[in-house]
């Protein structure tokens, strides 16, 4: 083989290494401008170089002192279709812990239901405001619980079923026994999203600006084995205006993004589970901050935090959102919170065209493995007028081989003649000599598409198929080696394996085995090149794309070797001018 063909060989390796962190860059959340600012280390507090405004996100960041651990709190059980959680009269109606009851995960080799509380001492949807002597007023203290609708006041467990719901009033008192601030947490049976009513209108006049905050702070939980995945997909998010503002951080790195104006949510995410303030035109402004958190020389974590700015002079609505990221649940808000899913950039209508279609054949089919196989029928049946046309040009590229050699050894030393040639000889016989890449080209943005479904929905997420394949979103590794081996990992995969074997056999029955020893190269090489590739893809993709190799192989078996060709009838005009030459001999 020449220097040029091993250059080329090299070159095509390199880009299916690459592929993977491709796939990354085109799954991102969003396209959207980023407004946020310059990173900056972890360790110095961020301080606001600006006054507050008086309508804007004006908080100032200076730390805030540390909450007494030792008051006294209520906590109040919500039991509902769909979770249960913890209230904490810290704050007037803050979180301790939220459990999803349709969600496991792993701890400590056992398994458990999603947590998705990360840090319970920061008290997430505690308020916060500027006094008039410009310090940060945080309302950690005790509130009383005043009103539960539909139960006395010192029930501590409350269920909901269905459509049932129930609001938990907390009231904020001066020494005068007067309310000062009140606050509201409406849960619902079925819906993972509780109504947070705000007053704070009684204290207005110890405010510097016009606003308080809504803090969502400690970020959410992991709850995946692989942190990298969980790392990768973890960031904040704002919507405004139309756009989707993205805060993403780096390890041992800080950064923030705020912005002053209308804001219609901001949302925090891990690979799976969301939560999101909904302000339904609320808000005058919104800040985000991130934190790269260093576990060790390599592992770090993100821990994001949001808060909305609220009006003082009125009592205000906002909607917490916490749950999975389930495109149908996220899609039903109606306020494009879906926009922080990652579907794939250039190519998300044709994710959710395949997400759709899976829901679709779900229930109807016991389980996602099932309904891979079935997808994978469709798509052939979909593709085979165009592929049937591919295989029958690649049969025919098959048998001009021996013409091509002869040509090859007539004119080796005229690069040009030969060319010209070769390319007469499949004019005459109808042959396409690219006809045989139609196939994989048509499939790509389905493979990609498919890439995107299994690795970011949790649809898919610990879903099982047969024997050793338990989860299609993650790689079926039946063994760990305790090593790591370069390029191809430390986790023995099935898949893989039977994958690169079928496309093995699916070349050779293309007819690429020829005299060639550029295309004997590349029979060999390509399945080589795609068992490093697969092999750290999702077994859902792995299976798919196992099923349609499988499905190519039996269409080339049934195609005839030569296919029949359309008798070649005179034209009209043709006639006409045998006619005419006919009639002039006479």
């Amino acid at each position: 083989m020449d220097k040029k063909s091993l250059l080329a060989f090299a070159i095509i390796f390199i880009i299916i290494l690459i592929m993977p962190s491709y796939f990354k860059l085109i799954n991102g959340p969003s396209d959207a401008p980023q407004n946020h600012q310059t990173p900056s280390e972890v360790s110095p507090p961020v301080i606001q170089k600006h006054a507050p405004s008086e309508t804007g996100s004006g908080t100032r960041t200076e730390p805030v002192a540390p909450l007494n651990q030792a008051k006294e709190q209520r906590v109040i059980n919500v039991d509902t279709e769909l979770y249960t959680a913890q209230i904490s009269s810290i704050g007037g109606g803050t979180l301790k812990n939220i459990r999803l009851k349709n969600y496991s995960m792993f701890v400590d080799s056992d398994t458990a239901l999603v947590q998705l509380i990360n840090d319970p001492s920061s008290f997430p949807l505690l308020l916060k405001y500027i006094s008039i002597n410009g310090d940060s007023a945080t309302l950690d203290q005790n509130f009383n619980v005043e009103n539960i609708s539909g139960y006395s006041a010192d029930q501590n467990n409350l269920t909901l079923e269905n459509d049932n719901q129930v609001t938990i009033t907390y009231a904020l008192k001066n020494e005068k026994n007067d309310k000062v601030v009140e606050k509201s947490l409406t849960f619902y049976g079925n819906s993972y999203t509780i109504d947070v009513q705000t007053d704070l209108r009684k204290i207005q006049n110890e405010m510097a600006t016009k606003h308080y905050d809504l803090v969502w702070d400690g970020g959410l939980k992991y709850t995946e084995p692989n942190r990298a995945d969980e790392v990768r997909y973890s960031k904040a998010y704002a919507y405004s205006g139309g756009e989707t503002d993205v805060l993403d951080v780096k390890n041992n790195r800080r950064d923030e993004s705020r912005f002053t104006g209308k804001t219609d949510w901001t949302a925090i995410r891990t690979k799976y589970f969301a939560a999101a303030f909904i302000t339904s035109g609320n808000c005058l402004g919104y800040r985000l901050l991130g934190t790269g958190v260093p576990l060790d020389s390599k592992n770090f974590f993100k821990e994001f935090s949001m808060q909305v700015s609220l009006p003082v002079d009125r009592v205000v609505n906002t909607t917490l959102f916490v749950g999975p990221l389930e495109y149908t649940t996220i899609k039903a808000l109606d306020v494009d919170l879906e926009n922080i899913m990652s579907l794939g950039k250039l190519l998300k209508p044709i994710s959710k065209g395949v997400l759709w279609i899976f829901l679709r054949l779900r229930t109807i089919l016991p389980n996602y493995g099932w309904v891979l196989i079935v997808f994978a029928f469709l798509i052939k049946i979909v593709l085979y007028p165009l592929t049937n046309k591919s295989m029958q040009s690649m049969k025919e590229m098959q048998n001009l081989q021996p013409k091509i050699e002869e040509l090859r050894k007539k004119y080796q030393k005229d690069p040009q003649k030969l060319n010209t040639e070769t390319m007469k000889l499949y004019k005459e016989h109808g042959v396409n000599p690219m006809g045989g890449c139609l196939p994989l080209l048509l499939q790509m943005p389905i493979l990609i598409a498919l890439f995107t479904v299994f690795r970011s929905t949790i649809e898919l997420r610990h879903a099982p198929f047969i024997w050793w394949i338990t989860d299609l979103s993650a790689p079926d590794t039946i063994y760990t080696l305790p090593f790591s081996i370069p390029i191809y990992g430390q986790h023995i995969n099935v898949l893989p394996i039977i994958m690169a074997l079928s496309t093995l056999i699916q070349q050779k029955l293309s007819g690429t085995t020829s005299s060639n020893p550029q295309q004997k190269m590349m029979t060999y090489m390509m399945p080589v090149m795609f068992f490093f590739m697969f092999n750290q893809f999702p077994s859902g993709l792995n299976l798919y794309y196992t099923l349609f190799n499988l499905l190519t192989i039996a269409q080339q078996k049934l195609i005839p070797a030569k296919p029949k060709r359309k008798s070649k009838r005179p034209s009209t005009i043709d006639t006409l001018r045998q006619i005419q030459s006919k009639t002039k001999f006479k």
